[in-house]
């Protein structure tokens, strides 16, 4: 297995407030990998720095053997790594083909993707990425009229139109049905087997569906790291986690 995205020494500090404190990581190629953490962890920190929402203090992110450190997100996304945040960004007023026609694109103009001339292989991977979220029978659709989960997975499949080498998702399954949750796993270890995806999750009943590497943050730090069983029974994690449901970020 091939190492494909290395973080090393990473600092970020807001004013006088440490959010990531020497925090180092290595990500696996075709791997899930679940950041998981006590409020404050620095979990969504993490994920902006990887994705340049966010620049760090000091320390260095490598993707694909490549320094990307501080380089702006749509530089990072070019280079493959693909962002979906907690808050789902569709275009509601687009159909469901609409909107992942304008992902294909990447157009800033919405207006403008929907009268050009789609590029060769949108169609195909667009019934494909459709496939892999479960939206095939929804295409036809307004955005607007989805269920949240089907929102979700719609904003997944938008990344996923943009071929990234790398999926981030902040706490995906955040206010879905437990049936919605159910399928948001098959979705996701489906989509490992294709991508290599970092996910920050609160829900550890999710995680142990998902995982196949748990990083637990504290503090800014790495506390432990390991597969689901590793980490469950970890008295460090035990201590400063497990057994808490409150996981939002104090600091973004």
């Amino acid at each position: 297995m091939v190492g494909v995205l290395e973080i090393k020494d990473l600092h970020k500090s807001f004013d006088a407030t440490k959010v990531i404190n020497g925090f180092s990581l290595a990500v696996t190629e075709m791997t899930l990998q679940c950041l998981v953490g006590p409020n404050g962890a620095g979990k969504t920190t993490t994920i902006d720095l990887i994705s340049g929402r966010q620049k760090p203090t000091s320390g260095e992110i490598t993707f694909r053997e490549e320094n990307i450190t501080g380089l702006s997100e749509h530089e990072i996304a070019r280079r493959g790594i693909g962002r979906k945040f907690q808050v789902p960004a569709v275009f509601r007023e687009l159909t469901v083909r609409q909107n992942l026609e304008v992902a294909y694109n990447r157009e800033t103009s919405a207006v403008r993707n929907m009268f050009s001339f789609k590029p060769d292989g949108c169609a195909k991977r667009l019934e494909e990425i459709a496939a892999d979220v479960g939206l095939t029978e929804r295409l036809g659709i307004k955005a607007g009229t989805l269920s949240h989960g089907e929102t979700q997975w719609l904003e997944i499949g938008m990344v996923l139109m943009q071929d990234p080498a790398m999926l981030l998702l902040d706490e995906p399954v955040a206010g879905m049905t437990e049936h919605e949750m159910d399928k948001t796993v098959e979705i996701l270890n489906r989509l490992k087997k294709t991508n290599t995806i970092i996910v920050v999750e609160h829900d550890m009943g999710f995680v142990r569906r998902i995982a196949d590497v748990v990083t637990v943050m504290h503090m800014g730090s790495l506390l432990a790291q390991g597969s689901i069983a590793d980490i469950e029974k970890d008295e460090r994690v035990r201590e400063v986690y497990l057994g808490t449901e409150d996981d939002e970020e104090s600091v973004h």
